[in-house]
């Protein structure tokens, strides 16, 4: 059964901050404006009304305190995505962080992502996409080296079905057996293993250059002219640029990149 998030705090925090600031406005406008009002049309609710304006402060700061942790969280998440740096690294994190770091993954392709969205005994959804007026059920196991069978497939392929979704995702850090897969190729749920997650996230990285493979977690974003031309990039073949790294451990070193980044991430060091 897929885990929940219990209170009406929590499910705010993982919603996008706007949503939060959303209901400081219609809680301040109710408040002090409408409810007010409404009291006031009879003599012996004048002081309900009265009182529910002096809640506006409690209200209005309360929703205020959530947006703001709901976009520190969302940029959290965010550098947390930008420094997974291979399947490992996947696979160590909690398993919450882990459904936080798949649904930043589908951000990053134009989806919506709500983590636990839809409640119920059926636990086979941990994160709703939408995208193109279309919604998609996700399931997410961090199974670190384990084969994931065909019977959660069928699970989550039951969810999609009652709740007329459009498909169903399926991500795990392990592996598929092979009754999983064939089941999923049937249904029309898709299946996203370890190595196909791990790519997923490199391909969705923030577009800034990454030293590899020696030279790590150093950014940079400057050129230099080496007076003639670099060496061949050793992914493409292109004519490498002279970069400097201007962040990390290794700022103000210099390296070789591949001019095409970030359709090609091709480094190499100078020597």
């Amino acid at each position: 059964m897929a885990r929940r998030r219990e209170s009406f705090i929590d499910v705010l925090l993982v919603l996008p901050w706007w949503v939060s600031g959303a209901l400081a406005v219609v809680s301040y406008l109710v408040l002090t404006y409408a409810a007010p009002a409404y009291f006031s049309l009879h003599p012996l609710s004048v002081g309900i009304g009265k009182g529910l304006s002096e809640l506006t402060p409690l209200f209005c700061g309360l929703f205020i305190v959530l947006a703001l942790g709901s976009f520190i969280r969302a940029r959290f998440i965010a550098r947390k995505f930008d420094q997974q740096r291979g399947l490992e690294d996947i696979r160590a994190l909690p398993w919450r962080r882990f459904e936080s770091i798949v649904g930043e993954a589908f951000r990053r392709r134009g989806y919506s992502a709500i983590e636990n969205a839809v409640d119920g005994a059926d636990g086979g959804v941990d994160l709703v996409l939408r995208k193109d007026g279309k919604k998609y059920f996700v399931q997410c196991k961090q199974w670190r080296k384990a084969t994931v069978g065909v019977k959660p497939i069928r699970e989550l392929f039951g969810v999609v079905s009652a709740q007329g979704a459009a498909g169903g995702i399926f991500v795990t850090s392990g592996v598929y057996t092979a009754d999983a897969s064939d089941f999923a190729a049937t249904s029309g749920v898709e299946l996203i293993d370890g190595p196909s997650l791990q790519e997923m996230i490199e391909e969705s990285r923030s577009a800034e250059p990454y030293l590899e493979p020696t030279i790590t977690n150093a950014r940079a974003t400057t050129t230099w002219s080496a007076g003639s031309a670099g060496p061949s990039c050793p992914r493409c073949g292109s004519s490498m640029v002279g970069r400097t790294a201007k962040r990390g451990a290794n700022a103000g070193s210099r390296f070789w990149g591949c001019p095409k980044y970030p359709d090609c991430r091709g480094t190499k060091e100078i020597e």
